[in-house]
């Protein structure tokens, strides 16, 4: 080792590397069971994948210290991003965080959560494909009667 070799100064690019890791994790099912023991008897809480949307977001931003632990529904994800100083913002840009309504069709009956990647496209995880799938920022495109409304867009100070 060289007795003059310079300590160099490293900045973690957080945005960058966020959008790097929700863009790799397109079609991993590894968000699709979180197991527990429900009233005494072991159960799959994720149901397959068909509940892993906040686990999927809430996990991929625990990783970056950006919310406090991993959640398993909507309304605490959103919750603990509150609590962690994401805003609600009208300014979608890639990194937020998407909210959407159950779907117009009522073809679920429960909210929905996911990143926006830009050019309209976001990721979240897919009940039908039980993957993280890319798709329209709206959940079901213009003119798709499953489309879902955007209930709230969060963004945080520290990823502009």
């Amino acid at each position: 080792m060289k007795e003059t070799e310079e300590k160099k100064t490293i900045e973690p690019l957080t945005l960058k590397s966020l959008l790097a890791l929700i863009e790799a994790s397109a079609g991993t099912t590894m968000f699709r069971h979180l197991y527990a023991e429900v009233d005494g008897v072991e159960k799959d809480i994720l149901e397959d994948g068909n509940l892993s949307c906040a686990f999927y977001v809430s996990g991929v931003l625990a990783i970056f210290g950006l919310i406090d632990r991993l959640h398993t529904t909507v309304s605490g994800t959103v919750t603990a991003l509150e609590k962690a100083g994401w805003q609600k913002t009208d300014n979608l840009k890639p990194g937020c965080v998407i909210v959407w309504d159950k779907p117009r069709d009522n073809s679920h009956n429960h909210q929905h959560i996911g990143f926006y990647l830009g050019d309209e496209t976001a990721i979240a995880n897919s009940t039908e494909k039980k993957v993280i799938a890319k798709n329209h920022y709206t959940y079901g495109g213009e003119e798709q009667s499953s489309q879902r409304q955007i209930l709230a867009i969060y963004s945080h100070p520290s990823l502009s």
